[in-house]
């Protein structure tokens, strides 16, 4: 081996164990802080708002299908049993 080679080969060596993390310990720091927290998924008013109305909505059609009455050729008739065909 000639003289450059061996310095080459040294001062590589020797900078081997300096080497420069990928990334800076404060970015490292700020990406790990986040993952020891608590985790809080918060729904839109919005979204609670429209899935009560649908609850309220699908309540009401199953009691007027229950407690409803229908008139057909003078005989009254619950819903439920007008939807399920036993008019015959």
């Amino acid at each position: 081996m000639t003289e450059k080679q061996k310095t080459t080969t040294k001062e590589t060596d020797d900078n081997a164990g300096d080497k420069t993390p990928l990334f800076r310990e404060e970015a490292i720091r700020h990406r790990t802080r986040a993952l020891f927290g608590d985790v809080v998924l918060a729904a839109p008013l919005s979204t609670w708002l429209i899935t009560g109305l649908l609850a309220v909505i699908l309540v009401g059609l199953v009691a007027f299908g229950a407690f409803g009455v229908v008139q057909i050729d003078g005989e009254s008739l619950p819903i439920w049993r007008w939807v399920l065909g036993g008019n015959q």
